[in-house]
């Protein structure tokens, strides 16, 4: 992998961010906006997470964690950051069947997905792409 397409998807990472911390503050502002107003915040969200946020990890599960496993050694390396995944996508539905009268559940679940998000994004800036960047190791037929 070369450090375009790893520089790629921290660029990708950064468009992102913006929307996230949007989640945030949406979170803390629930409890003093109407019910119409909460109801067309969570939708805007739903809507960023079902339409951007999912496809993008989806896009990841196809090559980057494959890439990743592959360096490892072992494809399953990688399954932590797909259950992240699996975390997030669980979230998506409870917040879209929560009522807009729950705030409490809505601020939980608007703060949840903002940590999960971002620490996910953490570790794949962190931990993986870095693994990406690294010149190959030489092989040696002996």
């Amino acid at each position: 992998m070369t450090t375009h397409e790893t520089e790629t998807v921290r660029e990708g990472h950064a468009k992102l961010r913006d929307d996230i911390e949007h989640i945030r503050l949406a979170a803390r502002e629930l409890p003093a906006v109407s019910p119409e107003e909460r109801h067309a915040i969570v939708g805007r969200i739903l809507d960023f997470l079902r339409g951007t946020l999912l496809p993008h990890a989806e896009e990841e599960e196809r090559w980057l964690y494959p890439a990743v496993g592959e360096l490892l050694g072992n494809p399953e390396s990688t399954r932590p950051m797909a259950h992240d995944h699996m975390a997030i996508r669980a979230r998506v539905v409870e917040l879209a069947a929560t009522k807009d009268t729950d705030v409490d559940r809505l601020q939980e679940l608007l703060y949840g997905l903002y940590t999960l998000i971002s620490v996910h994004f953490w570790k794949e800036e962190q931990l993986y792409l870095p693994l990406l960047e690294r010149p190959a190791w030489p092989v040696f037929d002996g």
